[in-house]
């Protein structure tokens, strides 16, 4: 889409306002779940498969700077943006420049950060990496679910790596597109809020205002406390000791560690969760109080507990445990939680207090089987989109084997992506599948897989494109700046897009539902055909530099054609800040 004139946006802003079960909790660890309570509920499956499916990144591909790309796609999970790009960590083969953190799109593979030696964590770098902004140069590169690099809509990619002859061994660096540089999150060594130093630095997670949240440990332990970052500067999110709302202490945040051959140790989770409107959800485990442990989100400064052990589930029973929360633009949560129906059991819940519904748990009906194999949930992956809608995986054996990549729509139903076994682009078949995909709000999920069968290519990274039709907008947007909004398929679709101040829910047959207006309502764009197979439609709507604005909300509708028939789309909304 072309971007819209400033001249047509004021006159609009200046308007009225049973079996065995098991759960992956990382790559290659998994755990067996019993518990044989039938579902309280079963999700409705719905036939629809994804419009396109485009390979982004696949072993032996030709590398920028020599080698075959190995990315090991079904252990080392994806990161997308809306403009459909991922980001991920892989080897490199036939060069001593062997790994490093990667960009893919329609255009190819980009290197981000290349180092050499042994693997992160191994004791034996490299000297041949790139040039590092601590000095000296990176060697050593960590794979795996946790350390997947977040990418956001600019390009900018959050990645964890190892310096080799530099001011500090170990840190969290974000690359900035903009200017094609690297800078430092935080390192170990550096200075904490907490006072002191920093004795390890865990993987974080990146919004598109540039704003990091990561984990960091005090000397001394393993447990970890939550920080912020945005611009050079370095602030606490909250440690072990603070208060938690509703009385007591946080006692424990993160819990997870990595040990190496080196004999360190990393923070590995939960990850904090931040988003574009600046909330950030976090897992909390209290001593005193009466809460227990839950899933803590904190806005505009405060916070408020979304979930809490004991309360009632969608699902029946109470929930028990929680993992990482991942979080959505519009301050919703997706959380894989234990709870207790009678029989100790986990499932996914999804949506925010006094709304939540469950996803997908043990023992659901997916596809003409049951799902007795899932993952914990977990950051930095953006598994939930912006409308709701979540990408999981579930593999329908207990001895592994029958993945199935699913979308569960806001309105319960359950799309089946991807099924073990189907044949690829690349040729071959899906093999196994990564348990983390992402889920961009531009109706592109990650899919990342082996492809046995496939020639010359043992595995790849693909993006499953979903049909819409649907809008999506970045659901806070700065005055003064731009708000995105992304019109996506079926493939050959045209659209039409709309904006109000207003919303309302008006039937307008046979084109599906109002969602925005009715007045005042501007035409942005349209029609713009969407091919399935390039970046989705995007308009880049100015705003001006007006404080009077901050906190007016925009909402968004688009009117599809050729589907074969004309449909409302879904609403989107932005709100300026």
């Amino acid at each position: 889409m072309r971007s819209h004139p400033l001249a047509v946006v004021l006159p609009l802003l200046l308007g009225p306002l049973a079996a065995q079960s098991y759960v992956r909790d990382h790559d290659d660890v998994t755990r067996p779940r019993g518990g044989t309570t039938p579902p309280a509920s079963s999700p409705a499956l719905a036939t629809t498969a994804p419009c396109a499916v485009l390979p982004l990144a696949w072993h032996s591909q030709p590398v920028p700077g020599g080698g075959l790309l190995s990315p090991l796609a079904f252990g080392n999970p994806a990161c997308i943006n809306r403009y459909g790009v991922i980001a991920f960590i892989a080897s490199v083969s036939g060069n001593t420049r062997n790994q490093g953190v990667f960009t893919a799109d329609a255009a190819g593979v980009h290197p981000i950060a290349i180092g050499c030696g042994q693997g992160g964590g191994s004791g034996q770098p490299g000297t041949c990496g790139d040039a590092a902004p601590v000095g000296g140069t990176f060697a050593g590169f960590f794979g795996g679910t946790v350390f997947a690099p977040p990418i956001d809509d600019a390009g900018d990619v959050l990645f964890f790596a190892e310096v080799v002859n530099g001011s500090t061994p170990r840190g969290l660096f974000l690359w900035q597109a903009a200017s094609l540089s690297i800078v430092k999150v935080a390192a170990v060594g550096d200075p904490s809020p907490l006072g002191g130093t920093f004795a390890a630095i865990g993987p974080g997670s990146l919004n598109n205002f540039g704003e990091v949240a990561f984990l960091a440990s005090r000397p001394g332990t393993t447990n970890s406390d939550l920080f912020h970052w945005q611009n050079g500067t370095v602030t606490r999110i909250a440690a072990v000791g603070d208060p938690a709302p509703g009385g007591g202490t946080m006692a424990l945040l993160g819990t997870e560690s990595f040990g190496f051959a080196d004999g360190t140790n990393i923070p590995a989770g939960p990850v904090p969760a931040i988003n574009d409107c600046g909330q950030i959800a976090f897992r909390v485990i209290t001593s005193g109080g009466i809460t227990g442990r839950g899933i803590v989100v904190r806005s505009s400064g405060i916070d408020v507990w979304y979930l809490k052990a004991g309360d009632p589930t969608p699902a029946g029973g109470t929930y028990f445990d929680f993992q990482g929360a991942v979080l959505n633009g519009g301050g919703d949560i997706a959380v894989f939680s234990d709870f207790n129906a009678g029989t100790l059991t986990s499932g996914w819940f999804v949506g925010r207090p006094g709304s939540f519904r469950k996803a997908l748990a043990f023992f659901d009906p997916v596809d003409g089987g049951q799902c007795l194999g899932l993952a914990f949930s977990r950051n930095p992956m953006t598994a939930l989109d912006d409308a709701g809608n979540l990408v999981l995986w579930c593999d329908l054996s207990n001895s592994g084997g029958q993945d199935r990549l699913l979308v569960n729509a806001a309105d319960g139903s359950l799309t089946v992506l991807a099924r073990r076994g189907a044949p690829t682009p690349l040729g071959g078949t899906y093999g196994s599948m990564n348990a983390w995909p992402s889920l961009a709000s531009s109706g592109r999920a990650t899919l990342s897989a082996g492809t046995p069968g496939a020639s010359a290519v043992l595995n790849a990274h693909f993006a499953a494109v979903l049909c819409g039709p649907a809008v999506a907008a970045s659901p806070c947007a700065p005055i003064g700046g731009a708000v995105r909004v992304f019109d996506y398929g079926p493939p050959g679709a045209g659209f039409m897009l709309f904006v109000s101040t207003a919303t309302t829910s008006m039937p307008v047959p046979p084109f599906g539902t109002l969602l925005i207006g009715p007045s005042p309502v501007a035409t942005l764009q349209g029609p713009v055909p969407y091919t399935g197979t390039s970046a989705p439609n995007t308009l880049q709507l100015g705003l001006p530099n007006n404080p009077a604005f901050r906190g007016l909300a925009l909402y968004f509708q688009s009117l599809a054609l050729n589907t074969p028939a004309a449909l409302l789309t879904n609403r989107a909304a932005a709100v300026l800040r």
